[in-house]
């Protein structure tokens, strides 16, 4: 596994188990990050990650609210599904050294390992919506080609 997937997972399990508990996710990360000996290249990105998510944690729940009302109330989603949602949003919009393409595989490769299948699909299809937001494709009215 790489780092920075290992890092991922680790804010994962870090973000569940702070919304389990009521703590904090920093203090949640860090006590996980304290627990496990990880590479400092691993523990460097959970640390950026999880900051991201935290910091802007309350414009992602809302972004997140808006990706989905049409389809899906999010308080029907579990908390493994918010979680990762929430964490691919905040690499999509705070993580500029990380393709789009990537921050999408890797949240769907946590819903794989941690989620039903059922759930890939969903949160491809939210993740891509997010994508598309952010870096809408050229139209023909821009004078480039679709």
């Amino acid at each position: 596994m790489g780092k920075r997937r290992k890092g991922r997972e680790i804010v994962l399990q870090s973000f569940y188990a702070s919304q389990i508990s009521g703590a904090s996710l920093l203090d949640t990360l860090g006590d996980q990050l304290t627990r496990r000996e990880s590479a400092d290249e691993t523990s460097e990105f959970a640390k950026d990650l999880g900051n991201k998510v935290s910091i802007n944690e309350a414009e992602l729940k809302r972004w997140l609210g808006n990706l989905v009302s049409g389809n899906w109330d999010v308080k029907r989603l579990g908390v493994l599904e918010r979680s990762i949602l929430t964490m691919g949003l905040a690499e999509l919009k705070y993580s500029p050294d990380v393709p789009y393409k990537v921050a999408i595989n890797e949240a769907l490769e946590l819903t794989r390992r941690y989620c039903d299948e059922g759930a890939v699909g969903f949160v491809n299809g939210v993740l891509d919506r997010a994508a598309s937001q952010m870096n809408p494709k050229p139209t023909a009215e821009d004078g480039e080609p679709r």
